[in-house]
């Protein structure tokens, strides 16, 4: 995929440094442990990871998914409590090939009701939340409260390929990987399996793949922070 992102657009996503090293063992920490290094345990991201961040409550493991440059998601292994409201937003959004604009008006002119990492619990009401928010974390991670922007300026556009935040690399991976917007009752099967044996998140970890560095890309070459 081209890289099309102009000095405008970078400017307008630099907001700090974020390029927190991983932390070792950090799912079996104490709430102590947890926040000495920053972090706490909170509503689960519709991946199913609950570590979070403190100031701006991004989801750890998520934040360590778009630094390696992967996008992708399976609607069958997201979290049960938003896995439907996906599924009906992807159908209304106009998938088209990786480096064009999928434009879905309709969506990106209202806000939606979905849960966030300001849910403490399942009986609290949803969030109002923007379409293009909504799809980057899906297809990226969630990513709290910071903000998500486009590249290619398209206030319409819900390609992921073109959603940014702070966390993104320079440039972008060339597709998205695997990319499963339809349910499948065997994975649903499958995923509920899972989740009773406590380890719902292999599912769709299993199939990342890692994204090969750009050949322009050059360790003193700056990122989007």
């Amino acid at each position: 995929m081209a890289n099309n992102l102009s000095s405008s657009t970078i400017r307008k996503v630099v907001l700090s440094p974020l390029d927190y090293p991983p932390i070792s063992g950090i799912d079996g920490m104490t709430e102590e442990e947890l926040n000495a290094h920053g972090y706490y345990k909170g509503y689960p991201c519709l991946h199913g990871h609950s570590i979070r961040e403190k100031t701006n409550h991004w989801c750890y493991h998520c934040a360590q998914k778009i630094r390696s440059n992967i996008c992708g998601f399976d609607i069958n292994y997201l979290t049960n409590n938003c896995k439907h409201q996906y599924a009906r937003l992807w159908k209304q959004i106009p998938i088209g090939y990786a480096e064009d604009c999928w434009e879905a008006p309709a969506l990106t002119n209202s806000r939606h009701s979905f849960p966030s990492y300001r849910n403490f619990d399942k009986d609290k009401a949803n969030n109002n939340q923007t379409a293009h928010k909504l799809i980057y974390q899906c297809a990226w991670g969630d990513v709290g409260s910071m903000r998500v922007t486009r590249t290619c300026g398209n206030k319409n556009c819900l390609n992921p390929l073109h959603l940014i935040t702070s966390w993104n690399r320079l440039f972008p991976p060339g597709g998205i990987h695997p990319f499963v917007e339809v349910f499948d009752y065997k994975k649903l099967m499958l995923y509920a399996k899972a989740c009773s044996l406590g380890v719902p998140t292999l599912l769709t970890e299993q199939q990342y793949k890692r994204t090969i560095q750009h050949p322009l890309v050059h360790k003193n070459t700056p990122d989007y922070d």
